[in-house]
């Protein structure tokens, strides 16, 4: 959350269940007028340690929350709004102002992994905090922020997806104002266009678009990478639209926001423009990570109205190569999500696990799965030809038989 319209969009992109209710808080000081308005949706997704490996838990920000904890704010005590809900479980915002503008300074979540209903099979039963530090751009005070675009951001083993967020601090008079500020997620933006297809015939192919440009990406563990990515990706969400089916088609900006985390056996790299938000995620088996899932959420416009489309697909197998190395391949190759999302990607290099320094480890070259075909292919070819030898031959055999029986 390097923003508050950062602090947004979170939520949304890596689950695949449907968004929550928002939250609405009305903070009132002792007079009993407003002090501070907050209303937000959000959703989680938290890796812990399971019975045999690393899970997820994914779980929303109920509509119904105690606030206890809250605080107004003075010129001495910052305000802060704090949400708890369920069993250890807390939301927690703050703010600070200066020179006529108010901002989020720090967002932590609080979970308990003891919460069996949450975090069932939980092998660390405890309490994690996680805190992200200058969630918030500066907004005027006396201004209501809003975002309704969603914002994703991940901080070690938390992925927070927020979305539909109205907030101001330090309420004049008890008063919401009715100026508002937006985020920049949500000023228009320019893309691909939506493309209709025949309502009679399912497209199998969508529109073709250039090819995308080559982002370099990159997480960081402290000051140094864990994981490094250079590829271009490209998407291709169908939707329905009354009778017809339709293509959205969208290029990944190459400088996209990367976060991400890294583990010895799980590894994570989320990316960001302003359409799309899509979580890697890597794991290794056997000495050899691969690509196991992939979740994105995808928002353009359609009729005037902002569609958001959330994909996932939990049982990948792309990208193989051993621990130590890195992975590469510069021919296209689709990766099959759902059934209405493919992602295109182009000139793949990856290495989501033990680096050294800044660079890639030696390569392994998707070239070499293909290399079994051709032994294949010639095995195959010189066995029909042995059988067809084989079938001349008795048949030649058998007719020389009879031949010689009439003879």
């Amino acid at each position: 959350m390097r923003q508050l319209s950062g602090f947004l969009l979170i939520l949304r992109i890596f689950l695949g269940f449907s968004l929550s209710e928002a939250v609405t808080i009305e903070l009132r000081d002792t007079s009993g007028q407003v002090c501070l308005y907050a209303a937000l949706s959000v959703n989680f997704t938290v890796r812990y340690e399971g019975i045999e490996t690393m899970v997820n838990a994914s779980f929303q920000l109920p509509s119904e929350v105690s606030t206890n904890g809250s605080l107004c704010g003075d010129d001495k005590t910052a305000p802060l709004i704090n949400m708890t809900f369920g069993t250890g479980h807390s939301l927690s915002l703050n703010f600070s102002h200066s020179t006529g503008t108010f901002r989020g300074d720090f967002l932590t979540l609080t979970y308990n992994t003891s919460d069996s209903t949450l975090f069932p099979g939980a092998q660390n039963a405890s309490v994690q905090h996680v805190t992200i530090h200058a969630l918030m751009m500066p907004v005027p005070l006396n201004t209501l922020y809003t975002c309704k675009s969603a914002e994703a951001v991940a901080e070690g083993l938390v992925t927070m997806v927020f979305w539909n967020v109205s907030i101001q601090a330090f309420v004049k008079n008890g008063t919401i104002s009715t100026n508002e500020t937006s985020c920049k997620e949500d000023q228009p933006t320019t893309v691909a266009p939506v493309t209709t297809q025949s309502p009679t015939k399912p497209p199998t192919t969508p529109p073709p678009l250039e090819k995308p440009t080559v982002g370099n990406y990159s997480v960081k563990n402290g000051s140094d990478s864990c994981l490094l990515a250079n590829f271009g990706l490209q998407l291709n969400q169908s939707f329905e639209e009354g009778n017809q089916t339709k293509f959205f088609v969208h290029n990944i900006d190459p400088h996209s926001n990367a976060t991400g985390q890294c583990g010895k056996h799980d590894a994570t790299l989320v990316l960001k423009d302003s359409v799309a938000i899509i979580q890697f995620h890597f794991r290794v088996d056997n000495s050899k990570f691969f690509l196991n899932e992939v979740k994105a959420n995808v928002s353009f416009v359609v009729n005037g109205t902002e569609s958001v489309h959330a994909d996932t697909n939990g049982n990948l197998s792309y990208w193989h190569a051993s621990l130590g190395s890195s992975y590469l391949c510069n021919k296209e190759q689709r990766l099959s999500v759902s059934v209405n999302l493919t992602i295109n990607t182009f000139n793949v290099w990856v290495q989501p696990f033990q680096l050294k320094g800044e660079n890639f480890s030696k390569a392994e070259d998707c070239k070499q799965d293909e290399n079994y075909i051709v032994p294949i292919a010639v095995g195959a070819a010189l066995g029909a030809l042995v059988l067809i030898v084989l079938v001349v031959y008795l048949f030649g055999g058998m007719r020389n038989r009879e031949g010689y029986q009439q003879f």
